[in-house]
């Protein structure tokens, strides 16, 4: 077991290597697009030192909070489009019978769709993730550890979110449309604090669009560390990708049957 994860974990490196490796390729294209992204999260944060400037605290949440919160969510979302940029357009892999490519490859196919792909911009969000964190709670080299773990378990939160999302396409046909605006609003909600929001919406936000385990628990976490709340997050993160990868598979028996699959011009 421990080799067939270790072989797991390079198969993964590997193909995050080819990715970079492939961005890397145009370095000018490959800079200004981590510049502009770094660029665009600062101006979405910019609203919120404003709003602050005026206010001490937004139903508990200070500045300081708000500046985890955008640390965590844009690590995230940069964990997933970095290591697994595949899910954004699974969904259209699915309904346009590209799946056949990776089911004639020995690796397991869901993963190899997820690794396959690399999106560039999100550097800018890491390295935005990075400096804000380090601006809200100047880390240690451990909280930094601790950290970089908390925004990777939220990155499989917003992972299998997006494939279950995505996968709807196995039974939907083309429905990248209802999946995109399913991942933007777990993204959207991420971004705003807790506090503002209604105890049903709060429940709502802890199950059906998981933004809670995407940034709400983490910044908690960062705040005063709880192991309880530490063990929950993991096991919600585990707990949501076997669904997704149940989900996955089931509509994977469908598309094997030959249903969806389409002959592309392009092949």
């Amino acid at each position: 077991m421990f080799t067939e994860a270790r072989k797991t974990v390079k198969f993964v490196l590997q193909y995050f290597s080819a990715n970079l490796q492939s961005a890397m390729e145009y370095r000018g294209a490959f800079i200004s697009q981590i510049v502009f992204m770094f660029l665009n999260d600062l101006l979405l944060l910019f609203f919120w030192w404003v709003l602050f400037t005026k206010i001490d605290s937004l139903n508990g949440w200070s500045f300081q909070h708000i500046l985890l919160l955008y640390a965590v969510a844009s690590g995230a979302h940069a964990c997933q489009a970095l290591l697994f940029g595949g899910s954004f357009s699974l969904g259209r892999t699915i309904a346009e019978g590209r799946l056949d490519f990776y089911l004639v490859l020995p690796k397991p196919v869901l993963l190899h769709v997820l690794v396959s792909r690399s999106t560039t911009s999100s550097w800018g969000d890491l390295a935005f993730s990075l400096a804000i964190f380090a601006l809200a709670a100047k880390p240690s080299p451990g909280l930094i550890l601790g950290f970089v773990a908390l925004i990777f378990t939220a990155g499989v939160v917003f992972t299998s979110f997006t494939v279950l999302a995505h996968s709807l396409s196995f039974w939907l046909g083309l429905s990248t449309g209802l999946a995109n605006q399913l991942t933007e609003a777990l993204l959207s909600f991420s971004l705003y604090p807790e506090g503002i929001f209604s105890a049903a919406t709060r429940l709502v936000l802890y199950t059906l669009i998981p933004a809670g385990f995407v940034s709400y628990l983490p910044v908690r976490l960062l705040q005063r560390f709880s192991w309880p709340q530490l063990g929950l997050l993991i096991l919600f993160a585990l707990g949501l990708a076997a669904l997704a990868r149940f989900v996955f598979y089931r509509g994977l028996k469908r598309y094997e049957s030959g249903n969806l699959v389409v002959t592309n011009a392009a092949d």
